[in-house]
């Protein structure tokens, strides 16, 4: 699903996401009749969508080098997992919330803020 949130008022984010998590196989429960095995995939740049999201349930696209059999470098996609997740193992790379502070906190030069005693 490409950014859902996409003429969606930033209100209704938290439906929307809802929504989403209803089309998707409940772990809690084994697949079956009336819990069908579905992974449901989006993409977003919204950090809103972000935040909304369980962390385990995020994967972060980053671009690493990576050599071919012949030797020449590259750079490849490869989807990180939140560290501590049930996706993150000891051997792999992983991302923690100090890797997307900078994503999620307001741009530099923002004209408006929420007041900190405001915001959630």
């Amino acid at each position: 699903m490409e950014e859902p949130e996409n003429g969606i008022h930033p209100a209704n984010l938290p439906a929307v996401m809802e929504l989403i998590r209803d089309l998707a196989v409940d772990p809690s429960h084994a697949p079956g009749d009336t819990n069908p095995f579905r992974q449901i995939i989006i993409n977003t740049h919204a950090p809103g969508v972000v935040q909304l999201c369980d962390p385990a349930d995020l994967l972060l696209a980053d671009l690493t080098p990576q050599r071919t059999p012949d030797g020449q470098a590259v750079r490849a996609l490869a989807l990180l997992p939140f560290r501590d997740s049930w996706r993150a193992d000891d051997t792999s790379r992983s991302f923690g919330e100090a890797d997307v502070i900078a994503y999620l906190a307001p741009p530099s030069g923002a004209q408006l803020r929420l007041p900190l005693d405001i915001a959630g």
